[in-house]
């Protein structure tokens, strides 16, 4: 999948995106249960589903890219 720029710089985007959702992700699991009740705390809960899916999805995009960099560089 090309989307014109190179393919270092897609990789280094992805790699960018997929540590936001880690450290979100990161930041959910380290909450207790009293901490999960904030509003910070209720924006996670309501979110981690789509932040597992997503830190998924960027770990597969970024096995993509790493095979597609690999296959360029000789």
């Amino acid at each position: 999948m090309s989307t014109g720029r190179p393919i270092k710089e897609q990789l280094s985007t992805a790699r960018y995106i997929l540590a936001q959702f880690i450290a979100q992700i990161e930041e959910f699991e380290a909450m207790n249960r009293e901490q999960r009740r904030t509003q910070r705390g209720q924006d996670l809960t309501a979110r981690i589903d789509g932040l597992r899916t997503g830190r998924t999805t960027w770990e597969q995009r970024i096995t993509n890219l790493q095979n597609e960099h690999d296959q360029e560089t000789p």
